[in-house]
């Protein structure tokens, strides 16, 4: 089985490391985490990307233009990107959609429904 890349643009810690714990409960899943939009956008270019996850509030940077400098740095648009937010559902979907993410996962996030909707996006 090939490994799957997830990066997760994200400055909170304590976040990180839940979705570290959450992708090793499934063998060939490979997180790289950013900590802000520079290095999002060089992790970005370094290697292979199957899934970005990223915060909508970064130190340097919102999440909606940062996708759109991905985008524009050369990740391709089959990359799915999800928006991982602490916002309700509702503003959550609102928010994804203005801003040219595929989903939407909010915060705090559910292991289960983490790890089915991984599966999904990663098949």
């Amino acid at each position: 089985m090939k490994n799957a890349h997830v990066l997760y643009v994200e400055d909170d810690p304590v976040n990180a490391m839940l979705m570290q714990g959450i992708l090793e409960l499934r063998p060939g899943y490979v997180l790289k985490v950013a900590r802000n939009g520079t290095d999002a956008r060089r992790m970005a270019t370094e290697g292979p990307i199957d899934l970005l996850l990223c915060d909508l509030h970064l130190p340097d940077i919102g999440g909606g233009e940062l996708l759109t400098q991905l985008r524009a740095a050369g990740l391709p648009p089959s990359v799915p990107a999800l928006l991982v937010t602490a916002e309700s559902d509702y503003v959550a979907a609102q928010l994804a959609r203005e801003h040219g993410y595929d989903g939407h996962w909010t915060k705090p996030l559910d292991v289960a429904a983490t790890l089915r909707s991984l599966e999904r996006w990663l098949s």
